[in-house]
């Protein structure tokens, strides 16, 4: 099971949550980000982070965002997600990340494990998140910033990928090195792996990260 289907699965189960009460309304009040891939934009609402604990000298923390809503036919919806590895034990430090290895664990590195979605009709599959109608794309370059990592956070991600364009649920091409850029700052949920994990009981939608990359 890769990490993919783990992080994207917790988008699905917190979009819930935070939807649940007025406080949690009223931080998304004040959030503001975008996912920008080629010449689409939508905005982003939430973001969270759930932290892995120790690997080798640095900290595997996830980060994924999402639009208001990630379902819907007539309306672009949009997720981000980006492994990372901090040197700090419960936040994303401050600084530039590049495109690292997941087995080198080096801090102040993203692995090629992350996935951004812009499209209609969002779903999560044992495949991981799909889109019907829209593109998926994986980093192969740039830099995610992290300027602020306090009571809110403020991140960017600027670079490359690699594309596939989706029509009606079907795959109809690729395209290797596509613009994406990425910014979000305000209000960020954090969690514990083993506080999620333990919500696999009662979602199916929450398996177990596995370190089998």
């Amino acid at each position: 099971m890769n990490t993919i289907i783990k992080l994207f699965s917790l988008v699905f189960i917190t979009l819930f949550l935070a939807c649940s009460s007025d406080d949690s309304d009223n931080q998304n009040a004040n959030n503001q980000g975008f996912l920008k891939i080629g010449d689409k934009t939508v905005a982003l609402s939430q973001a969270y982070l759930e932290n892995y604990g120790k690997k080798g000298n640095s900290y595997n923390i996830d980060f994924a965002a999402r639009s208001e809503t990630l379902s819907g036919n007539h309306v672009d919806a949009a997720a981000v997600y980006f492994e990372l590895f901090s040197s700090e034990e419960k936040s994303i430090a401050k600084g530039d990340y590049v495109l690292g290895d997941y087995s080198s664990a080096t801090a102040n590195t993203f692995t090629h494990w992350g996935q951004s979605i812009l499209g209609l009709n969002i779903t999560s599959t044992d495949k991981g998140l799909m889109v019907a109608t829209g593109i998926s794309i994986k980093p192969l370059e740039g830099i995610f910033k992290v300027t602020e990592n306090g009571k809110t956070y403020k991140v960017s991600f600027s670079g490359k990928g690699t594309a596939s364009n989706y029509l009606n649920g079907k795959l109809t091409s690729t395209q290797e090195n596509v613009d994406f850029s990425m910014e979000y700052s305000g209000n960020v949920e954090q969690y514990n792996s083993t506080q999620f994990t333990g919500k696999q009981t009662n979602s199916a939608e929450r398996p177990k990260k596995k370190f089998d990359h």
